[in-house]
């Protein structure tokens, strides 16, 4: 009886553990740490906001973010679904924000 205690247990931790991997299989890896223009189709809604950029480092984004404010951009930074960084700006300073990133 004490054994067949121990093997019940047993089984059901590595049936959470199985459950839990095949979970995580489905889970979307950030990509590599470079800056990439977003694809407007498939960003998320930040609503006033648009993405100016999409970046792996959480320390790169914050040194392009940082970039933006000191050239007069209001910008932010948010984690999407997907591990991505994005650079956030208003609507009306898009356009400048990519020109200033461009360079």
């Amino acid at each position: 009886m004490y054994l067949a205690g121990w093997a019940a247990s047993a089984g059901a931790l590595a049936t959470l553990i199985l459950i839990i991997r095949l979970l995580r299989l489905g889970e979307r890896r950030p990509g590599p740490s470079g800056v990439r223009m977003p694809d407007p189709g498939s960003a998320p809604d930040y609503g006033l906001l648009r993405s100016v950029s999409l970046i792996g480092d959480l320390a790169f984004a914050r040194d392009v973010r940082d970039r933006l404010r000191r050239n007069g951009l209001r910008a932010t930074l948010a984690t999407g679904p997907d591990g991505m960084v994005r650079v956030l700006v208003f609507a009306d300073e898009y356009d400048r924000a990519r020109l200033l990133l461009a360079q």
